[in-house]
């Protein structure tokens, strides 16, 4: 699943858009960042990690990393 579609989903599970997911971010991260920019990020997919990491956390969820089973 690629970031855009996994920030869509959360904002929609919080029952907000994705613009007031990013507007509360900045607000929570302490930064001036445009909604604009920001979207286009998403849809370029150029944002970082620790943006995600802390979006998540902010909405009360937590970045998991679990090894695939595999068919022996």
């Amino acid at each position: 699943m690629d970031v855009k579609k996994l920030l869509n989903i959360l904002a929609a599970q919080e029952g907000i858009t994705t613009s007031e997911l990013i507007r509360r971010f900045a607000v929570h991260a302490g930064k001036d960042i445009s909604v604009t920019s920001f979207l286009t990020r998403m849809n370029t997919g150029t944002i970082r990690y620790n943006e995600v990491d802390r979006i998540a956390e902010m909405l009360g969820y937590e970045i998991k990393f679990e090894r695939k089973h595999t068919k022996s």
